[in-house]
């Protein structure tokens, strides 16, 4: 057998030498040889030198940085920790065309020795000739000389004889029956035995009868659903590619990182761009720096109401007590006045009878201012206080809010004030301009103004607006015909300016009686979630007779006014 050395040769130096290269892309630390993906892929450190994402891991962190085992230079970690560095994409595509070269070189190898391998095929008439095609019926390999000699004759000439190349695939034989080849193949699903067949397993062994197929056929399209398939794996192999690229772009804008940039002389120079991540804590502290200046103004505002009352109530404590002082000198000289002339003789006292009887008047004048202002004034060193929501604060046992009730005529607005001011039912009249009361719950005093709500009074509302805090708007749920009506006059009421910050209370009166619009059902009628968007609302159904639901309706309204936790409405 005679061949050339030369080609291999060639090929063989090109193999090792692409293996040199691959070898000296190495990590520095591990000695391992770098890959485009995994544990071993080329991570950057801030001074510039390259280790393998696995040596990475295993450093040592110093608090949220690492130390380059080379140069010791500290390099800053993010969120993500290691898988945060950047990856040395000029070494990773330098190793993807180091492994392509080298890919492509062993296809060149493979190639190079199936050609020697053809050149080794020597006819099989003469071996001194190298064989160059193939007869598919004698199965034989012949040169061209002894190809034209051996099929000479007519019957031999109709032999069909192809190039070494295109020489097909040896048919396989039938493990059963060794003589025939395998041209079938079953389609039967409940076959126990192998698809594969010759003809005499179809006709008469244990594939007879069996739905079946031509191997050629089956094959061809066997090759065509691999081909789809290795299509849709590449289109999806691409988007999967693309999604992750896509999800280190998102990375890299939370964490941000150092960029190079260059200045204006040409100088380039790494500068921090912030991530999102950044810029989301700094609105958080900005945020909070915020609340935290507006509640220290508010601290100062507070504390000066509380030291502006603590001054006045002591001035007054102190006057009270000069006074007290004066009273009981006054007393005092009148006892002593009063010893004296009782140690007088009977004409003296006699003659001091007036100036007595005035004295002992004005001694009682005295006790009975005394007795009443002691009555009137709690001798008690506590300083109640309470805080709204708005962080204000009030100092007093009782802490005053104003309340306007509106509403349609008839709905029960007076029937409503009069049940919770003096518990007990009154029956429906017409109010004629308005109707004012006190009305004392827990720790709160509500100065409840009811208007009228005939169609002539409305107009009148707009005069109790001013330093309101909290609206009653009382609705008839027993006349569907007039919510839109309400509707109507509710939605005016909140364009008002100067009902923009004061809460809204809704009663749905006569919840008792048999076929009313429940509380559902009209929030949904009057669409209150839309009206009232951007509000403190609460709708509290109701019954004005039994004063079912009021002091729930009361309770909110204690809820939104006071500030919960500091102290309790008691």
């Amino acid at each position: 057998i005679i061949f050339s050395i030369s080609p291999l040769l060639r090929v063989f130096c090109q193999l090792i030498k692409c293996s040199f290269h691959l070898q000296v892309l190495e990590c520095g630390v591990c000695e391992d040889v770098f890959s485009l993906q995994g544990d071993k892929v080329p991570r950057l450190l801030l001074c510039g030198h390259t280790v393998c994402h696995d040596c990475l891991t295993r450093l040592p962190l110093h608090g949220r940085a690492v130390r380059c085992p080379f140069d010791r230079q500290v390099t800053e970690l993010g969120d993500s920790g290691v898988w945060g560095l950047k990856k040395n994409f000029a070494l990773l595509e330098l190793l993807e065309r180091l492994q392509n070269g080298a890919t492509n070189q062993s296809g060149m190898a493979e190639d190079a020795l199936k050609g020697m391998g053809e050149c080794i095929i020597r006819c099989d008439e003469d071996e001194s000739h190298t064989a160059s095609m193939y007869c598919t019926v004698c199965a034989t390999h012949l040169c061209a000389e002894c190809s034209q000699l051996t099929h000479s004759t007519r019957t031999l000439a109709k032999h069909r004889r192809v190039p070494l190349a295109d020489k097909p695939h040896e048919k396989t034989l039938c493990p059963q029956h060794q003589v025939h080849a395998i041209e079938f193949v079953c389609l039967e699903e409940a076959c126990q035995s192998g698809p594969l067949m010759c003809c005499v397993c179809k006709e008469y062994g244990k594939h007879q009868g069996h739905k079946h197929a031509v191997l050629e056929t089956e094959a061809n399209q066997i090759r065509a659903s691999i081909l789809d398939m290795a299509h849709c794996i590449r289109t999806f192999t691409d988007e999967v590619s693309e999604y992750s690229r896509k999800l280190v772009g998102i990375v890299q804008q939370i964490e941000g990182g150092e960029q190079i940039v260059e200045d204006g002389v040409g100088m380039a120079h790494t500068e921090h761009v912030p991530g999102t991540a950044e810029s989301a804590r700094s609105c958080v502290r900005a945020y909070f720096a915020d609340l935290h200046e507006t509640l220290c103004r508010q601290e100062e505002m507070a504390l000066s109401v509380v030291d502006a009352h603590v001054r006045e109530r002591l001035i007054w404590l102190r006057q009270q007590q000069e006074d007290m002082t004066i009273l009981l000198s006054q007393v005092s000289t009148a006892c002593l006045h009063c010893e004296k002339t009782l140690q007088q003789d009977d004409c003296r006292v006699v003659l001091a009878k007036q100036e007595i009887s005035c004295l002992l008047e004005t001694l009682q004048k005295q006790q009975h201012q005394f007795t009443e202002l002691a009555d009137h004034i709690q001798l008690d060193a506590g300083i109640p206080v309470t805080f709204t929501k708005d962080n204000r604060v009030h100092i007093g046992p009782k802490m005053e809010i104003r309340v306007v009730t509106l509403g349609l005529d008839g709905a029960g607005k007076t029937t409503i004030l009069f049940k919770l001011k003096q518990d007990e039912f009154m029956q429906p009249i017409p109010t004629i301009g308005f109707n004012v009361e006190t009305v004392e719950y827990k720790n709160l005093k509500f100065t409840i103004w009811d208007v009228g709500g005939k169609h002539k009074l409305r107009p009148l509302w707009k005069h109790y607006y001013l330093n309101t805090q909290a609206v009653v708007f009382v609705i008839d749920s027993c006349h569907r015909d007039r919510l839109m009506e309400a509707h109507s006059e509710l939605a005016k009421l909140l364009t008002e300016k100067e009902l923009r910050d004061a809460l809204l209370l809704i009663f749905a009166n006569k919840q008792d009686v048999l076929g009313a619009v429940s509380v559902e059902e009209m929030t949904e009628l009057l669409s209150l979630h839309k009206l009232c968007c951007g509000r403190s609302w609460h709708i509290q159904g109701c019954d004005a007779r039994s004063g079912t639901g009021l002091h729930e309706g009361l309770d909110w309204l204690s809820r939104q006014l006071v500030a919960a936790g500091v102290l309790d409405v008691a």
